[in-house]
């Protein structure tokens, strides 16, 4: 039996101002709610990554979160759907 497709959207979260040292911790918290990290940009206080469409509003009420912006939804590929990666 094939996995169910699951909704998942690509988000920017933008943390506070306040998060200084702490980011490490707070990805880390975004890492535990579900989050698949892309990319942190400590200058900025900005996360970029994905998650399923059901847990962005959870993301939002995590401490030092300033805001989540979904960025674009789609439909997960089922693990095991018998396509062969593309060699490079």
């Amino acid at each position: 039996m094939a996995d169910p497709e699951v909704e998942m959207t690509d988000i920017v979260v933008v943390l506070d101002d306040s998060t200084g040292a702490k980011l490490d911790e707070l990805v880390a918290s975004l890492k535990q709610a579900g989050v698949q990290i892309d990319d942190v940009d400590q200058d900025n206080g900005v996360v970029e990554g994905s998650v399923q469409t059901a847990k962005v509003k959870s993301i939002e009420k995590i401490p030092n979160v300033k805001y989540v912006r979904g960025v674009f939804n789609y439909l997960s590929e089922p693990a095991g759907d018998g396509e062969q990666p593309i060699p490079e």
